[in-house]
Protein backbone atom coordinates (compact mmCIF):
# COMPACT_ATOMS: atom_id res chain seq x y z
CA UNK A 1 0.00 0.00 0.00
CA UNK A 2 1.47 3.35 -1.06
CA UNK A 3 1.74 6.10 1.50
CA UNK A 4 0.10 9.34 0.37
CA UNK A 5 2.66 12.15 0.26
CA UNK A 6 1.35 15.49 1.47
CA UNK A 7 1.55 18.29 -1.11
CA UNK A 8 4.80 20.26 -1.04
CA UNK A 9 5.38 23.93 -1.75
CA UNK A 10 7.22 22.91 -4.94
CA UNK A 11 3.97 21.38 -6.24
CA UNK A 12 2.31 24.80 -6.43
CA UNK A 13 5.03 27.48 -6.33
CA UNK A 14 5.92 29.73 -9.22
CA UNK A 15 9.49 28.71 -10.13
CA UNK A 16 12.24 31.17 -11.05
CA UNK A 17 10.64 34.26 -9.48
CA UNK A 18 11.27 37.73 -10.82
CA UNK A 19 13.70 39.44 -8.45
CA UNK A 20 15.23 42.87 -7.95
CA UNK A 21 18.71 43.66 -6.76
CA UNK A 22 19.56 45.76 -3.75
CA UNK A 23 20.11 49.39 -4.74
CA UNK A 24 17.37 49.43 -7.39
CA UNK A 25 15.09 52.47 -7.29
CA UNK A 26 11.58 51.90 -5.94
CA UNK A 27 10.02 53.27 -9.11
CA UNK A 28 12.03 50.80 -11.21
CA UNK A 29 10.91 47.92 -8.98
CA UNK A 30 7.34 49.14 -9.36
CA UNK A 31 7.79 49.23 -13.14
CA UNK A 32 8.92 45.59 -13.01
CA UNK A 33 5.88 44.64 -10.93
CA UNK A 34 3.55 46.45 -13.30
CA UNK A 35 5.15 44.94 -16.41
CA UNK A 36 5.05 41.40 -15.02
CA UNK A 37 1.64 41.76 -13.30
CA UNK A 38 3.03 40.74 -9.89
CA UNK A 39 2.81 42.15 -6.37
CA UNK A 40 5.84 40.60 -4.66
CA UNK A 41 9.54 40.83 -5.52
CA UNK A 42 12.30 39.01 -3.69
CA UNK A 43 15.26 41.36 -3.21
CA UNK A 44 18.69 39.84 -3.75
CA UNK A 45 22.27 40.99 -3.29
CA UNK A 46 24.96 40.93 -5.98
CA UNK A 47 25.52 37.19 -5.48
CA UNK A 48 21.81 36.36 -5.83
CA UNK A 49 21.20 35.71 -2.12
CA UNK A 50 17.86 36.76 -0.67
CA UNK A 51 18.08 39.89 1.51
CA UNK A 52 14.44 41.02 1.58
CA UNK A 53 10.97 41.06 0.09
CA UNK A 54 9.26 44.01 -1.56
CA UNK A 55 5.52 44.22 -2.14
CA UNK A 56 3.21 46.78 -3.69
CA UNK A 57 1.91 47.50 -0.19
CA UNK A 58 5.44 48.22 1.00
CA UNK A 59 5.91 50.69 -1.83
CA UNK A 60 2.54 52.34 -1.20
CA UNK A 61 3.37 52.74 2.50
CA UNK A 62 6.69 54.48 1.87
CA UNK A 63 5.33 56.47 -1.08
CA UNK A 64 2.65 57.85 1.26
CA UNK A 65 5.40 59.40 3.37
CA UNK A 66 5.66 62.88 1.88
CA UNK A 67 9.34 63.21 2.75
CA UNK A 68 10.27 60.22 0.58
CA UNK A 69 10.82 60.53 -3.16
CA UNK A 70 10.19 57.12 -4.81
CA UNK A 71 12.23 58.34 -7.79
CA UNK A 72 15.30 58.50 -5.53
CA UNK A 73 14.61 55.93 -2.80
CA UNK A 74 15.92 52.38 -3.23
CA UNK A 75 14.19 49.08 -2.53
CA UNK A 76 15.95 48.84 0.84
CA UNK A 77 13.77 51.74 2.03
CA UNK A 78 10.60 49.69 1.75
CA UNK A 79 11.52 46.00 1.75
CA UNK A 80 10.86 43.57 4.58
CA UNK A 81 14.30 42.48 5.76
CA UNK A 82 13.16 39.15 7.21
CA UNK A 83 10.84 37.60 4.63
CA UNK A 84 9.06 34.31 5.20
CA UNK A 85 11.11 31.58 3.48
CA UNK A 86 10.99 27.83 3.14
CA UNK A 87 12.61 25.03 1.15
CA UNK A 88 10.88 23.55 -1.90
CA UNK A 89 10.31 20.22 -0.13
CA UNK A 90 8.43 21.88 2.76
CA UNK A 91 4.90 20.47 3.23
CA UNK A 92 2.33 22.95 1.96
CA UNK A 93 -0.04 22.83 4.96
CA UNK A 94 2.25 24.52 7.54
CA UNK A 95 3.20 27.14 4.94
CA UNK A 96 -0.40 28.14 4.21
CA UNK A 97 -1.25 28.03 7.91
CA UNK A 98 1.53 30.51 8.66
CA UNK A 99 0.56 32.70 5.71
CA UNK A 100 -3.05 32.73 6.92
CA UNK A 101 -2.23 33.35 10.58
CA UNK A 102 0.21 36.18 9.83
CA UNK A 103 -1.75 37.57 6.85
CA UNK A 104 1.24 37.10 4.54
CA UNK A 105 0.88 37.41 0.79
CA UNK A 106 3.87 35.29 -0.14
CA UNK A 107 6.69 32.98 0.86
CA UNK A 108 10.03 32.89 -0.92
CA UNK A 109 11.21 29.37 -1.69
CA UNK A 110 14.98 29.21 -1.32
CA UNK A 111 17.88 26.88 -1.91
CA UNK A 112 21.17 27.86 -0.28
CA UNK A 113 19.71 31.32 0.49
CA UNK A 114 18.87 31.97 -3.18
CA UNK A 115 15.26 32.32 -4.41
CA UNK A 116 14.20 29.36 -6.55
CA UNK A 117 10.46 29.98 -6.35
CA UNK A 118 7.69 32.00 -4.79
CA UNK A 119 4.38 30.84 -3.39
CA UNK A 120 1.75 33.58 -3.25
CA UNK A 121 -1.93 33.84 -2.46
CA UNK A 122 -2.52 33.54 -6.22
CA UNK A 123 -0.70 30.19 -6.18
CA UNK A 124 -2.82 29.16 -3.18
CA UNK A 125 -5.98 30.04 -5.09
CA UNK A 126 -4.74 27.97 -8.05
CA UNK A 127 -4.19 25.03 -5.67
CA UNK A 128 -7.69 25.49 -4.26
CA UNK A 129 -9.19 25.73 -7.76
CA UNK A 130 -7.36 22.54 -8.72
CA UNK A 131 -8.81 20.73 -5.72
CA UNK A 132 -12.30 22.00 -6.49
CA UNK A 133 -12.20 20.83 -10.12
CA UNK A 134 -10.41 17.60 -9.30
CA UNK A 135 -7.14 18.55 -11.01
CA UNK A 136 -4.60 19.26 -8.24
CA UNK A 137 -1.91 20.25 -10.76
CA UNK A 138 -4.14 22.62 -12.75
CA UNK A 139 -2.17 25.13 -14.82
CA UNK A 140 -2.37 28.83 -13.97
CA UNK A 141 -5.18 30.82 -15.54
CA UNK A 142 -4.17 33.66 -17.81
CA UNK A 143 -5.50 37.10 -16.90
CA UNK A 144 -8.70 37.85 -18.82
CA UNK A 145 -8.66 40.26 -21.71
CA UNK A 146 -9.54 43.80 -20.78
CA UNK A 147 -13.28 44.30 -20.90
CA UNK A 148 -14.03 40.58 -21.13
CA UNK A 149 -16.22 40.81 -18.06
CA UNK A 150 -18.29 43.75 -19.28
CA UNK A 151 -21.91 42.62 -19.34
CA UNK A 152 -20.98 39.03 -18.51
CA UNK A 153 -20.64 36.94 -15.41
CA UNK A 154 -16.94 36.38 -15.98
CA UNK A 155 -14.44 38.22 -13.78
CA UNK A 156 -12.67 41.00 -15.61
CA UNK A 157 -9.53 43.06 -15.45
CA UNK A 158 -9.81 46.80 -15.18
CA UNK A 159 -8.41 48.64 -18.16
CA UNK A 160 -5.24 50.56 -17.48
CA UNK A 161 -5.88 53.98 -18.82
CA UNK A 162 -3.18 56.38 -19.84
CA UNK A 163 -3.47 60.04 -18.97
CA UNK A 164 -1.62 62.31 -21.42
CA UNK A 165 1.51 63.71 -19.80
CA UNK A 166 1.55 61.05 -17.07
CA UNK A 167 4.11 58.27 -17.35
CA UNK A 168 3.05 54.68 -16.54
CA UNK A 169 5.41 54.89 -13.54
CA UNK A 170 3.77 58.02 -12.13
CA UNK A 171 0.34 56.61 -12.90
CA UNK A 172 1.12 53.43 -10.99
CA UNK A 173 2.42 55.39 -7.99
CA UNK A 174 -0.73 57.49 -8.02
CA UNK A 175 -2.87 54.35 -8.26
CA UNK A 176 -1.04 52.76 -5.33
CA UNK A 177 -1.55 55.85 -3.19
CA UNK A 178 -5.24 56.04 -4.05
CA UNK A 179 -6.00 52.36 -3.46
CA UNK A 180 -3.92 52.02 -0.31
CA UNK A 181 -2.49 48.67 -1.37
Amino acid sequence: MAVHEPPRVSDFMTPCPVTVEIGMLLVDALDRMYADNIRHLPVVDGSGKLVGMLSTRDIAAVAAMRSLDPNKATVETAMATVPFTCADHTPLLPVVERMEARRLGSVVVTNESKPVGIFTTTDALRALRGQLIGEPGAPPLLPPEIGEGEGSHKPHAHARTHTPGVTPRAGMLQWLLMTGL
